[in-house]
């Protein structure tokens, strides 16, 4: 069983935080929940925040939080945590944090990473604003300690490998049995890569997409179909911030009885199935 349910927020350092703001809330479609001196809260659903944004904390991604069912569940978290010799801090508060008890650790590859439980929930979600979001879905980051941190996220946090690329790419569900929620990348350090935004319909994707480049924001991966999950995505660059924003339809969530984890080969068709090779024409003959 998971400990973990799924992705819950992520915490930004941001040096302008008007800026930051603009982006978030034009290009991602996220709605402010609140501004609370230098940090702002937005989000896509009925949960008080996706994003938290913290002005003159740096720049670029700062934490990474992941949601879990309750305090019997978190408490599980803080003894798989010791069993495995990683220290942690423990806090919360609603009327800063909005969230009602979290641990903070970093994991063996570098990342920062929180697990909370008593986030505030709205009561009304926002209002639509052109697109329609579902789901705050999934992070990935590289990290330098691929096979610790990959056993670590199985073994002490209970996530369930869906596929893999080679040894290169990880693929993890949660408790919400979504695809994936989290990405692990073998790079040289760690670096965050992208966050994920399901919506409900390829249409939606293209809105997206239409926005950004009506605006001049670059893409970093156009229109695409994933082999891992099958599906449909665009990312767009947050230049300032280094990382990418994806968005996607078509997210499918997996049977953990009956579901079988992939290894797939590193080649440009296991990230995008439209790059498969087409074969060759048969010579015309008259």
């Amino acid at each position: 069983m998971s400990t973990v349910q799924g992705l819950g927020y992520l915490g930004i350092g941001v040096s302008n935080l008007r800026e930051a703001i603009e982006f978030y809330t034009r290009f991602a479609r996220l709605e402010v929940a609140e501004v609370v001196g230098n940090t702002a809260f937005l989000t896509g659903g009925l949960e008080h925040h996706w994003v938290r944004l913290e002005e003159g904390n740096g720049q670029g991604m700062k934490r990474i939080a992941y949601e879990v069912a309750d305090e019997d569940a978190l408490a599980q978290a803080r003894s798989a945590l010791r069993q495995h010799g990683i220290e942690y801090t423990e806090g919360g508060d609603l009327r800063k944090d909005r969230v009602e008890h979290w641990v903070r650790f970093r994991d063996p590859g570098g990342a920062d990473v929180e697990l909370y439980t008593g986030m505030i929930e709205r009561g009304v979600a926002p209002l639509s604003n052109g697109v329609t979001i579902e789901t705050f879905l999934h992070a990935g980051w590289g990290t330098a300690n691929y096979d610790a941190t990959s056993q670590f996220y199985e073994n002490a946090l209970g996530f369930k490998l869906s596929d893999r690329i080679d040894d290169k790419v990880n693929f993890y569900r949660a408790g919400n049995r979504y695809h994936h929620s989290l990405v692990l990348l073998r790079t040289n350090a760690f670096a965050f890569n992208h966050f994920c935004i399901q919506v409900s319909s390829l249409d939606d994707v293209m809105r997206f997409r239409s926005n950004a480049m009506k605006h001049g924001v670059a893409l970093r991966d156009d229109i695409l179909r994933h082999a891992p999950s099958g599906s449909i995505s665009v990312y767009l660059k947050d230049e300032a911030r280094g990382f990418a924003v994806e968005f996607c339809t078509d997210h499918p969530r997996v049977d953990d009885e009956t579901h079988r984890p992939r290894i797939l080969p590193n080649r440009p068709e296991s990230r995008d199935v439209w790059q498969s090779p087409l074969a060759e024409p048969q010579p015309w003959q008259s």
